[in-house]
């Protein structure tokens, strides 16, 4: 349900606005690492591979679902998220 009344809409629609700028900021960092790293070891096949890519894309992201965020206190570590990656011969 997203509103009984234009105000619940309302919060309903600027909290779907700000979840899609989190995913494309998401999305846009962990682009950028890769870019850099593709850079830096000069893989072409990468660089062409990232061409391709769209920070906007979110099928990688389950959006119906209950989640509980507890960082204690952690930051997350894209760089160590980007240094699993590789790219497959597909």
């Amino acid at each position: 349900m997203t509103g009984q009344n234009d105000i619940e809409l309302e919060i309903s629609n600027q909290c779907g606005r700000l979840l899609s700028i989190v995913i494309i900021y998401y999305n846009s960092a962990l682009l950028s690492r890769l870019l850099q790293r593709y850079e830096a070891t000069g893989n072409t096949r990468g660089l062409e591979f990232l061409k391709r890519m769209s920070p906007v894309a979110w099928q990688h992201i389950f959006l119906n679902g209950h989640y509980t965020f507890i960082t204690e206190g952690k930051e997350i570590d894209l760089d160590a998220m980007i240094d699993g990656l590789t790219l497959s011969s597909g």
